[in-house]
């Protein structure tokens, strides 16, 4: 029978550098997220909080993890990649209580361990002591504060392992394979990317953008005499990217902004400048071409889904030990049709491309 190891790590975190600015994987792999603690709890024994990052790495290096499932809370978005790349854990199995909640209480309760916990009568999550954390590392931590860090790191292992009792009823052994291979995924990724393709695209797509975005600031008359292109392209996005300023642009060309009802208010009227409003879209078939000009720079303004989706490969792919593109999916992420979803990117809607004519 698998043996149970319920694990939850605390990570140095500050304005900037936390899993809300930046991206998940690249978090983990910093070098300024440093391992704070980490509890360990084996089947239902008492749980021990290690601190110290060598400390963490040697206590992991001790277990033969092939004989357990190890569970986490997020253990599918963030502790599996620190165990895993950084500490060397390799278990017989992965789980995530997130993941097993989410077909269940992502409508009702929530997802958090708080809501969750409290949910299930198994405690109080008491995030002060994580909040006086903030930009703050292990060497700066006093003796008190590393007393209340060990209570509170043991108490979410303890709520969690709770909770893992609560949802192993409600989740079929096919759901936890599944749960399984999304983490393995995430961390075992096979696919490698051309990085020097990536590169040279990259640099040819802000080339593009800046040319069209340079020459749509002439047109449009806000390029000042003697700026370069980079700073005239700066200046047309100001206005294409704002819907009031360009909507006050297509006013001064004597043309009737086309609007649409507000989705927050039924009673007012907005702009309907999106990439999805038909009217607008119509615009780039004016027969004024600084009019259809504008519209299709505007477009190309609000269209960054390449540029960013390339550094988010080149990104990730440098993150990764051996340079390999992991894929982020979100079990059960879409709740109707319980589907995966994408978090970072989404390595699900990539268009497909013609091996005859690639571009």
């Amino acid at each position: 029978m698998v043996k149970i190891a319920t694990v939850d790590l605390e990570t140095y975190w500050a304005v900037g550098h936390s899993l809300t600015k930046m991206s998940p994987i690249a978090y983990c792999m910093h070098p300024d997220t440093e391992i704070i603690s980490c509890a360990f709890k084996f089947g239902n024994d008492p749980t021990v909080v290690v601190f110290g990052e060598q400390a963490v790495k040697d206590y992991c290096a001790k277990v033969d993890w092939s004989q357990y499932w190890v569970v986490g809370h997020n253990m599918s978005g963030f502790d599996s990649m620190i165990l895993s790349w950084r500490c060397g854990v390799d278990p017989m199995f992965w789980g995530c209580t997130l993941a097993m909640a989410r077909p269940i209480h992502a409508k009702d309760v929530g997802l958090s361990l708080a809501k969750l916990v409290a949910h299930y009568g198994l405690g109080v999550k008491n995030q002060a002591v994580l909040h006086n954390t903030k930009g703050r590392r292990l060497a700066d931590f006093t003796a008190q504060e590393i007393a209340e860090m060990r209570v509170y790191n043991a108490a979410d292992v303890d709520q969690c392992y709770g909770l893992l009792k609560r949802l192993m009823p409600q989740t079929n052994a096919a759901e936890l394979k599944l749960i399984d291979m999304t983490i393995r995924m995430l961390i075992e990724p096979k696919f490698d990317i051309d990085r020097t393709l990536l590169v040279h695209t990259l640099a040819d797509e802000d080339a593009r953008k800046e040319a069209l975005l340079a020459h749509a600031a002439t047109v449009m008359g806000v390029r000042e005499d003697g700026v370069s292109n980079e700073e005239a392209a700066e200046a047309a996005l100001t206005v294409l990217a704002s819907a009031a300023k360009f909507k006050k642009l297509l006013e001064a060309l004597g043309v009737d902004v086309p609007m649409k009802v507000s989705p927050s208010n039924p009673e007012k009227q907005i702009p309907a400048l999106a990439k999805t409003d038909e009217d607008f879209l119509a615009l780039q078939e004016h027969d004024d071409p600084l009019v259809a000009n504008a519209a299709a720079a505007r477009l190309e303004a609000k269209s960054t889904i390449l540029q960013t989706r390339i550094q988010a490969f080149i990104d990730a792919s440098d993150s990764h030990p051996q340079n390999k593109m992991p894929i982020p999916l979100r079990y059960y992420g879409a709740d109707t049709t319980g589907r995966w979803s994408g978090w970072g990117y989404n390595p699900q809607n990539l268009p497909r491309v013609n091996p005859y004519d690639p571009e």
